[in-house]
């Protein structure tokens, strides 16, 4: 009788076992458990590590870490100065999927300051091509909660610029930050033959970018396609603050072909530059390479526009006014006529304050522009169309189909209110 109860017992136990490790091979072979816990791609370790940093030295050790691929860089409030010495002549280069952060609420606690970097450190290795101190665009990459500064006394290039490429598509995003003091605050840029294709998609909120007046262009924000083929910028911005630079923004296509820049305005401030905006559907960089089939495509949602009157002065001479839009353009002191051909500007602007601007037009529309009224025109089969929508229809603008005139009459401007 002992033996049967013995028996009994062991049978119970090892159906239990049994129970246990079904129940056990059945979570762990749940598919909810394999593909819904990161569908973005990112490793689930990648995605949650947070890399904690105090100084400078820090702050590069952790973000040139092949192991803090993916991951958080949080920063401690105070001041890094960036330094020469340092891997990549000083310059913070994101590593893929990863993202720089500082104290949330505060933008001025974190300072990354690039004054002390010298001109060496914005040219890339067996390059000419200039680039930013903190540079982007491999993945998914975000900086937020910090102040990005420059001297505007120091000759540089770009604060933050999108020039890394590893891959068909990107997106970035600059949100809650202050970006203050050089030639190009951020520059939102597909560059080059290695960026032909590529699709960039960028998020940039509730920032303010200021006093960005150095150099040629001097603009807080620069969003381009520059000599390549077949690339697109998919922007977004929101309540944005822009104010004090020479040109609020430029947004273009520069040498090249195909390409698309869509760029989306929602209660955006751009006040008190040299500036508003320029935006060219195509202009002339290169000689060696014309603009050829580009679009650029901007709405703008409760967007204000007001008090650009020329100070400080415009990049590249432009006349003060809120909008400068132009198809085609050639400008100094790459002013090749004749080269940019096909391209398309399209803007709307919904409920926007566009007021109090400089010059005699608060927008200043072209099918095609070039600064020399003496030279050819930008190119042929330019096209400028602009739509006012609500208060946007108060604002007065100054259009030609084509400066100086083109005879053969196929660059037009169309404005329809």
């Amino acid at each position: 009788m002992k033996k049967q109860l013995l028996t009994a017992f062991l049978l119970s136990i090892t159906t239990l076992v049994l129970i246990s490790c079904q129940k056990e091979t059945r979570i762990n072979k749940d598919p909810q458990n394999v593909s819904s816990i990161n569908p973005s791609g990112i490793d689930a370790k990648e995605q949650s590590k947070k890399i904690y940093v105090n100084n400078v030295g820090e702050l590069y050790a952790a973000i040139n870490d092949p192991e803090n691929t993916g991951g958080t860089i949080i920063l401690n409030a105070g001041t890094y100065t960036l330094n020469a010495t340092y891997p990549k002549a000083g310059r913070l280069e994101l590593q893929n999927n990863m993202s720089l952060v500082g104290q949330p609420g505060h933008p001025d606690a974190v300072v990354i300051d690039i004054t002390a970097l010298p001109l060496t450190s914005f040219t890339l290795p067996a390059s000419t091509n200039r680039t930013g101190a903190i540079r982007l665009g491999d993945g998914n990459n975000s900086l937020e909660w910090i102040t990005f500064q420059n001297n505007p006394a120091h000759t540089v290039r770009s604060l933050i610029q999108t020039d890394i490429v590893t891959t068909s598509s990107a997106q970035i995003r600059v949100a809650h930050c202050i970006i203050k003091g050089s030639s190009i605050g951020l520059s939102i840029i597909n560059r080059d033959l290695m960026a032909s294709g590529r699709m960039l998609e960028a998020e940039v909120e509730d920032n303010e970018m200021m006093n960005n007046t150095i150099q040629q262009f001097g603009s807080a924000i620069q969003i381009q396609n520059t000599t390549t083929t077949d690339a697109a910028l998919k922007v977004k911005m929101s309540r944005n603050y822009i104010h004090g630079n020479k040109a609020g923004m430029l947004i273009f296509n520069s040498s090249s072909q195909n390409c698309n820049v869509e760029v989306k305005s929602y209660d955006d401030r751009i006040e008190n530059n040299g500036i508003g905006m320029v935006l060219n559907g195509g202009f002339i960089l290169l000689s060696s390479a014309p603009s050829l089939h580009n679009k650029l495509h901007f709405e703008g949602y409760a967007t204000t526009i007001r008090n650009n009157i020329g100070t400080p002065a415009p990049p590249f001479a432009f006349p003060p006014t809120g909008i400068h839009a132009a198809g085609g353009q050639s400008m100094p002191p790459f002013d090749i006529p004749g080269t940019a051909h096909f391209n398309e500007l399209e803007v709307y602007l919904n409920g926007c304050q566009i007021e109090d601007n400089g010059g005699t037009a608060q927008i200043n529309a072209y099918g095609a522009h070039s600064f020399y009224p003496t030279s050819t025109p930008a190119g042929s089969n330019n096209k400028t169309s602009i739509y006012l929508r609500g208060i946007s229809a108060n604002a007065n603008i100054n259009s030609m189909n084509s400066f100086p005139s083109e005879p053969a009459g196929t660059n037009s401007v169309n404005v329809y209110r």
